[in-house]
């Protein structure tokens, strides 16, 4: 069998070094190759895209903002998954509020407006609230805060742009859950995540006292007709949630499951893809991750490993620059609290008290 992933990043990485144990070949399709190209068994530029997508069984994506005309084609072709629709709504912000607003899933207050002018207007308005471009962004980028002490804003990006009312939650979590090809849905244990000026810094599971998360992903999954892997992002205040987004792919805050559970988010998403029986997830113990951004390791790996419970990937992106990824430690132990005081130690390793020098603050 033939996986296509569309998208050469880390996430197409960990789904190859992931699912390498099964009989399984892997073709990887982008404008230039990355860390998921090196190890592919055949790597494609986007103008061999319908050779690409011809040579493959099933196709699959590692990010919303790929190449367009091989989605398609890969769509026309039957062979997408999950399907094409759920990359439209994403890659507009207005869009996937518009959708999760009609399906009754609750989110926060929203605006869209064509121009960063009267969106700053808007996000007076509210008070506290954050300006978003609809299109593009991610871990931070094109957002812009908005508080009641903020005169002006010089804008970076073009429009148009969703504002938010700003929700003063007690804290961020998501949920990693699949769904195959027949309609079957499992659920990873949620995460409680910690995120910095829009870049998750590291999450830990499982999140105990909120059972509505795997409702609400299986009610989303269902309504899109879901193939695979999906990660949810929720605003929590009290025992209420809100949607923050959804991502149509393997998540970031789903990569503790490749230490801490009887199967990874990769493994799942790829069954689900290529029609195979997916499995139901079992948190052996409590894990999470650090994310490592904008620097290396090399002089930390031996003080990394020797704190025990710990597992390092990396990326192998060719340059080192603030707010990017460059790989995550995998950290798991007795508790919660055993993993949180871990990933603190880590912190204080890795980026010393300069977390806002790596992530561009």
């Amino acid at each position: 069998m033939i996986i296509g992933i569309i998208g050469s990043g880390q996430l197409g990485y960990m789904m190859i070094i992931t699912m390498k144990r099964y009989p399984f070949k892997f073709y990887v399709i982008d404008r230039e190759k990355g860390p998921a190209g090196y190890i592919a068994d055949k790597f494609f530029t986007t103008d061999e895209y319908k050779t690409f997508v011809d040579s493959c069984d099933y196709i699959t994506f590692e990010f919303e903002h790929v190449d367009e005309k091989t989605l398609e084609y890969a769509s026309s072709s039957g062979k997408l998954r999950p399907d094409i629709k759920t990359v439209e709504l994403k890659r507009d912000r207005s869009l996937e509020k518009d959708f999760l607003q009609k399906n009754g899933f609750p989110i926060a207050q929203y605006e869209y407006h064509e121009d960063f002018e009267s969106a700053f207007r808007a996000a007076k308005r509210m008070g506290r609230a954050v300006i978003k471009t609809c299109r593009g962004g991610y871990d931070g980028k094109g957002q812009y805060f908005i508080n009641e002490n903020t005169d002006s804003l010089k804008c970076q990006d073009s429009g148009p742009f969703v504002v938010e009312k700003f929700i003063n939650y007690d804290y961020e979590a998501s949920i990693i859950a699949v769904r195959g090809s027949n309609g079957n849905f499992q659920f990873f244990d949620p995460s409680f995540n910690y995120n910095k000026n829009g870049i998750l810094i590291y999450n830990i599971a499982p999140l105990d006292g909120n059972n509505k998360m795997p409702e609400m992903a299986k009610k989303l999954m269902d309504k899109l007709g879901y193939i695979g892997v999906m990660g949810i992002e929720f605003y929590v205040t009290g025992n209420e949630i809100l949607i923050n987004e959804y991502a149509p792919r393997v998540h970031n805050t789903g990569h503790h499951t490749l230490l801490g559970s009887s199967i990874s988010q990769f493994e799942e998403h790829i069954l689900a893809v290529a029609g195979l029986p997916i499995q139901k997830p079992v948190l052996f113990r409590p894990s999470g991750i650090l994310n490592i951004i904008g620097t290396s390791i090399d002089d930390k790996i031996k003080k990394i490993l020797e704190m025990g419970g710990t597992n390092i990937y990396w990326y192998h992106k060719e340059e080192i620059r603030i707010k990017r990824k460059m790989g995550h430690i995998n950290v798991f132990g007795d508790t919660f609290n055993d993993v949180n005081n871990k990933i603190n130690t880590l912190m204080n390793l890795i980026y010393g008290n300069n977390l806002d020098n790596f992530i561009g603050l």
